[in-house]
């Protein structure tokens, strides 16, 4: 199966290239930079929610700190409570994976590591709060972009953290007077998960993808890898399947870029399913299943990747994938 370098957060993330997307606007719906004002409406519109008050920087700044000391703690003891306490949504559900495989002698644990030259941006919101932080890892010296989501009364946990691909750069974020930064709420560019997911879906089918997509490391050329995969699997009529990617319809988070765009964090299931035509064989997935389910199927086979991608939707022009990770989730089958 196709496979990249592995940087070092809670558990195995993978950093792909840089892909260029066909055109899509960046829409922005935004707060002013007091908090109070809209672009529209107005603080008691019924149609426009007062803006949730956000952490500050040292705040945010503290929520990161712990959450390096956290998540070093539950890496060390393997400890899902831990992890539930420090993380939500994606970033829990794959971590939760790892430590399941961990416990299996699947993957190992991952030693401690901390992150370098932070750079944090608290957008005002209408709910729930939520912030990112751009940061290096001490390990290695990739670039990660992570979000934290206030999952009640003022506790934030880890949701997301996608991986900056070798040789790549986040664009600048757009900035307001008191240096808060301003979240995209409406637009084209809040689609943009799913764009990923139907080109890559058409092109590990073999298909010609969608007319306006350049070809990049995380588009065509994934695409053809895994379409050569599945290829094989199939090939001497023994089993019959393929892969597909479907965007998850759960929250995107997205920050208004000083090109007057959008950086988009958004999230995609792959899924892989496979069936025996032949009652004399056995099927042996890739090893980042290992743990999750048996390691031989003898009728069927379906497995689950999910994938955070975070892409640059400038004004006008292409958009690009900057950043991406992926875990196995799920694999079951008989």
């Amino acid at each position: 199966m196709p496979d990249a370098k592995q940087p070092p957060r809670v558990r195995l993330h993978v950093v792909l290239g840089a892909a260029v997307l066909g055109t899509l606007a960046a829409g922005c719906g935004t707060s002013a930079a007091d908090g109070h004002k809209h672009a529209t409406g107005s603080p008691t519109s019924p149609s426009r929610p007062p803006a949730v008050t956000p952490v500050t920087e040292a705040q945010a700044e503290a929520i990161f700190a712990n959450y390096q000391k956290v998540n070093n703690q539950a890496n060390a003891r393997v400890s899902d409570a831990l992890l539930r306490s420090n993380e939500t949504g994606p970033m829990l559900e794959v971590d939760l994976a790892g430590n399941k495989r961990i416990r299996a002698k699947q993957e190992k644990k991952i030693p401690a590591f901390f992150y370098r030259d932070a750079q944090f941006f608290i957008p005002h919101t209408t709910g729930p709060a939520w912030f990112a932080v751009t940061a290096k890892s001490t390990d290695g010296g990739e670039t990660e972009m992570l979000v934290f989501l206030d999952t009640g009364g003022g506790s934030y946990k880890a949701t997301a953290g996608p991986w900056l691909a070798k040789g790549q750069k986040f664009p600048a974020i757009a900035r307001n007077a008191d240096g808060s930064a301003t979240a995209v709420t409406t637009g084209a560019a809040l689609g943009v998960g799913t764009k990923i997911s139907d080109y890559l879906s058409a092109a590990a089918l073999g298909k010609r993808p969608a007319p306006g997509f350049a070809p990049g490391p995380l588009t065509s050329q994934l695409g053809k890898s895994w379409a050569k995969s599945v290829n094989r699997t199939n090939g001497g009529n023994r089993w019959s399947g393929g892969t597909s990617w479907k965007a998850r319809p759960q929250p995107v988070y997205a920050l208004k870029t000083a090109d007057g765009g959008a950086l988009v964090v958004s999230v995609s299931i792959q899924s892989e399913t496979y069936t025996a035509i032949r009652p004399d064989v056995w099927f042996r997935p890739d090893q980042v299943f290992f743990g999750l389910g048996p390691k031989r199927y003898y009728t069927r086979f379906s497995g689950d990747r999910l994938w955070e991608f975070a892409t640059h939707v400038p004004p006008t022009g292409p958009a690009a994938v900057l950043a991406s990770a992926t875990h196995s989730i799920s694999a079951t089958g008989s």
